[in-house]
């Protein structure tokens, strides 16, 4: 397998990606309303700024997902399809920082959403 290096490796990997989502009986009636068409560039595009240091991405990941009635379990749910579709299809150094920064992201997301 080899490493995400384009755009176009992004764009794949999300429809995979949103492909297992949609599947998914624990999360993916959160993605059944989504214009995919419209939506999958846009995930696509935060994915080139992260890792291919692309610009493009002008949204606001955390306000996308603060009306969402999120838990950890979906948190954790979410992460493990990811990771699990970027295994499936690559592996290498980017690879490894999409997963890395998928975690901290999660984080970082589960922090300001499930505040005390």
């Amino acid at each position: 397998m080899r490493d995400i290096s384009s755009y176009e490796d992004l764009l794949v990997l999300i429809r995979k990606f949103y492909d297992k989502l949609l599947a998914d009986e624990q999360i993916g009636h959160f993605f059944t309303a989504l214009d995919l068409n419209v939506h999958i560039p846009k995930v696509a595009d935060f994915w080139a700024f992260i890792l291919l240091d692309q610009t493009g991405y002008r949204n606001n990941m955390m306000s996308a997902h603060a009306h969402l009635n999120l838990n950890k379990a979906d948190f954790t749910q979410w992460l493990l399809l990811f990771h699990a579709t970027i295994r499936e299809n690559h592996s290498g150094e980017k690879a490894e920082l999409a997963i890395e920064r998928s975690q901290m992201i999660a984080l970082t997301m589960e922090s300001k959403l499930f505040r005390s």
